[in-house]
C-alpha cells in the first residue's frame, strides 16, 4: 500500500500564499509542492484571506424592531428615503434591492 503523507497547516499555508500571489500557474504550483491542483484549490477555498477579501459581501446593518405587531418590515437609507416590506418578504430581494440603491448610479 502507498504511503500517504499528511500536510499540516504550516505547509498549506505556504502553498496557499504562493498560489494568491499569481506569479505562477496554479498547476506549477501544485507541481511544486507535490499536490493536485484540487486539493490546492480545496485549500485556496478555505483560505481565511478569500473570506476577507469578498467585495460583493453586504455589511450587516443593526435591526430595530418596533410596536406591538411587525406587519411590516422598513429600511432607511438616508433622510427622508425609507422602504418598507412586508413582513415575509423574501430577504434575498431585499439585500438585492437596497444593495443596488446603495451603490451610486
Amino acid at each position: 500500500m502507498p504511503r500517504t503523507s499528511v500536510r499540516g497547516v504550516e505547509f498549506w499555508a505556504t502553498a496557499v500564499a504562493e498560489a494568491q500571489k499569481g506569479a505562477i500557474p496554479r498547476s506549477q504550483v501544485a507541481a511544486k509542492y507535490g499536490v493536485t491542483e484540487a486539493a490546492l484549490k480545496y485549500h485556496l477555498y478555505k483560505s481565511p484571506r478569500r473570506a476577507s477579501t469578498k467585495s460583493d459581501a453586504l455589511a450587516l446593518l443593526p435591526v430595530r424592531l418596533s410596536g406591538t405587531t411587525a406587519k411590516q418590515v422598513e429600511v432607511e437609507l438616508g433622510p427622508g428615503l425609507r422602504l418598507r416590506f412586508d413582513e415575509g418578504c423574501d430577504p434575498a430581494y431585499v439585500a438585492a434591492l437596497v444593495g443596488r440603491l446603495r451603490k451610486p448610479c
